[in-house]
């Protein structure tokens, strides 16, 4: 019996087979009683930003904020209209972030936790939930085509209206002067 001999792919066919396997991607993990939130009570604030971090609400919607546990971890938390939707955890306290939980139905659960790895890019994103809540928060913005929503418009407002002028003061009789009362 002779051993078989194992040939090793040729340069190009390995090339094609990572290419047909596809960009990695996140895993995420569902949890339906909800991942442990990081208390910020407890944890020193040490940054507040404003970012876009999504298309359909225009302009910078999402209020980020930086916190540090006392065992030097950082999370940032992603909050729009005083809704908070998730949080990015970095457990070494040195970036970049392990992993981010999400509520994605808006039950106050956190039951949503993406891990992050350097072969993905994939991100905690914007639940409808939270759009849907900006939008009944400003009804004069409109999503516009495709999802996006479409900046304020700026109509000029009228001038207002003139204001009418005060009523004229009654006149009234001065007061009478020594020499216009009668003498005894």
């Amino acid at each position: 019996m002779r051993a078989a001999r194992i040939r090793p792919l040729p340069l190009g066919a390995l090339g094609l087979l990572i290419l047909l396997t596809g960009p990695a991607r996140a895993e995420i993990k569902i949890n339906p009683s909800g991942w442990r939130f990081p208390n910020i009570v407890t944890s020193a604030k040490e940054a507040i930003q404003i970012s876009d971090r999504t298309p359909v609400i225009p302009g910078k919607e999402t209020i980020n904020k930086g916190y540090r546990r006392a065992n030097g971890t950082f999370f940032m938390t992603y909050e729009i209209e005083g809704k908070i939707y998730g949080a990015e955890i970095d457990e070494d306290g040195k970036p970049p972030f392990e992993f981010s939980i999400m509520d994605a139905d808006g039950d106050g659960k956190f039951e949503s936790m993406i891990r992050h790895t350097s072969a993905n890019k994939d991100r905690a994103y914007v639940p409808r939930w939270v759009i849907d809540h900006y939008f009944s928060v400003h009804p004069e913005v409109e999503q516009g085509p495709g999802g996006e929503a479409a900046p304020p418009s700026l109509t000029p407002v009228p001038p207002p209206k003139a204001a009418a002028a005060p009523p004229a003061a009654k006149s009234r009789k001065p007061a009478p002067t020594p020499a216009d009362r009668p003498s005894p």
